[in-house]
Formats: structure tokens, sequence, C-alpha cells
């Protein structure tokens, strides 16, 4: 007899992301002052220990301050849990809205005449820190509306225990009544926690060059620090404007062990960097 056809098996439920925050970290045994060069520039900071849920060492921590292109990190985010609940897809393609077209800054040069899939946008988002491609990818997951994606980032934030957060754009440059996105150094390891959980987000995180635009456009991403110049580090993302300062979150993986951390308020991208390399060194020792 025939045999009866064969039923392909049904298709493994995606990841649900999380809503509950993860344990709290335990602040009782940071230091606050280590003597690194360049300490004394960083207005805020943190660098954790995820797995033993300790912090190394703390500046102000908690004290929301703006955070520039750091922003980009919870909207990576959210695309990431929207492609995992299966609500788009990496090949979905996305016209470029004449409001992405008018965002400013670093940006690819998006063009009302193009179109992209939401892979290559996150690409563009995450490398080159594209604030017009961070504004579409935002638009788009609000359905057409910016404002209902806003109001996404900041309750998602909530649900991570981001309590000293406020969101206002989808990008890092402040929105039309010229308020910036705050948030604090702890929060944002909270937010670098999760997207640890999306391998194809820290990926690009990490790649130091790529293209877009079939080729015709560089992607060099603003993270030094990704460019093998402090070992093991692996992202997430820098941010820089005037209210900001030069800001990084920033993972790193030694030996197996993990650590994260925060740093914000510099005057150069050159005092920032040198200060995350001593930083995570210290932190390995401990």
């Amino acid at each position: 007899p025939t045999p009866a056809p064969t039923q392909a098996a049904p298709a493994a439920p995606q990841p649900k992301p999380s809503v509950c925050p993860p344990a709290a970290y335990d602040f009782a045994g940071a230091v606050s002052h280590i003597g690194l060069p360049q300490e004394a520039g960083c207005a805020t900071g943190i660098l954790v220990d995820p797995t033993s849920r300790k912090v190394l060492w703390a500046k102000h921590a908690e004290k929301p301050v703006p955070i520039a292109s750091m922003t980009k990190m919870m909207t990576l985010l959210l695309a990431e849990e929207a492609i995992a609940e299966g609500r788009i897809a990496r090949t979905t393609v996305i016209p470029v809205s004449v409001e992405a077209y008018k965002i400013g800054g670093s940006q690819v040069w998006l063009d009302p005449k193009e179109s992209f899939p939401l892979g290559e946008l996150l690409k563009a988002v995450a490398i080159k820190s594209a604030n017009d491609a961070a504004y579409l990818v935002g638009e788009r997951l609000g359905e057409g509306d910016i404002g209902a994606f806003v109001r996404r980032m900041n309750a998602r934030a909530k649900e991570l225990g981001m309590t000293h957060t406020e969101f206002y754009d989808a990008h890092g440059l402040g929105d039309a009544q010229k308020r910036n996105n705050r948030s604090s150094a702890h929060d944002m390891v909270l937010l670098g926690e999760r997207l640890l959980a999306y391998p194809e987000a820290m990926r690009l995180a990490g790649t130091p060059m790529d293209t877009f635009r079939d080729g015709k456009t560089e992607l060099k991403n603003h993270n030094n620090l990704v460019f093998r110049r402090v070992k093991g580090v692996d992202g997430l993302k820098t941010g820089y404007t005037s209210a900001s300062g030069f800001c990084v979150t920033l993972s790193c993986e030694r030996g197996g062990r993990r650590l994260l951390g925060c740093v914000t308020g510099f005057k150069s991208a050159r005092d920032r960097d040198a200060f995350c390399k001593a930083l995570l060194d210290w932190g390995y020792t401990k």
C-alpha cells in the first residue's frame, strides 16, 4: 500500500519576551572610586557581573541623564521581540517614509523612493547608529504611529525594572519639543542584559564594518571598543550629544565570564574608551 504522506512537524513556538525583570543587582559590595585614569571625567556609571548579580563599581548609577544613541538599544530590543513573536520578519520590506527621510544626525540617507528589509535597517541601526533607520523601524513597529512605538518603549522599560528611564523618541536626538531621552547607568545595563538573549542583535552590535544598500553605503561601528582594541568587548551601543557627552553601554566576555557596564558624560570618545578599558581590566580581577 502507498504510505500515507508525512506531515511536517509543527513549528517550534517562538520565545516570548520576559515581562518580569531579572533578579535585582546587589550594590552592597560596590566601590564608588577606583582611582583609574579618566575616572573623574565619568558623570555616571556602573560595572556589573550579570551572573552573580553583583555590582562591582558604581558612580551615581541611579541618576537619570541624557543617553543619546544608547536609546537605540530599546529600539533594537523591541524589534527583536517582535520578530521572535512572529509579528514581523527580518525579510519584511519597509518603504521609507518622508518623516524618516527628514531625520538628521548619523544616518544612511534614506530616500522615500527606497524600501528595505527590516534586517537591513536593523543593521544600519546597530552598526552605523543610523537615526533615520531607527525612526523608520519604530514607525513600522508602531503601525505607522511613532508615538505608539515610543509609548511601547516606555512600557517595556517599566517591565524591565528601568525605573529611572523616560523615552521621547526612537533614536536619541530628542523630540520636536527638544526633550532628551533619559536613563540611569543601572537601567541601561538592565536593558543591555535583555539584549544578550538575542544573538543577531549582539552579532550586529559587535560588527566593526559592514555595508548597506547593496554595498553602496559603508557602515562603520561607532563603538571603537569592538575593533579588537579591548579584549572581549562584543557590543553594545555608544552615544553622543552635547547634552549626554560621550557615553557607552558595553558588554565584555573573557574566559567565560561576562561583565556589563555603562558610563556617561565624557568630554571625548578617547577618554571614554580609555576608561572603559581600564575599568574592564580592573573588573576582571574581582
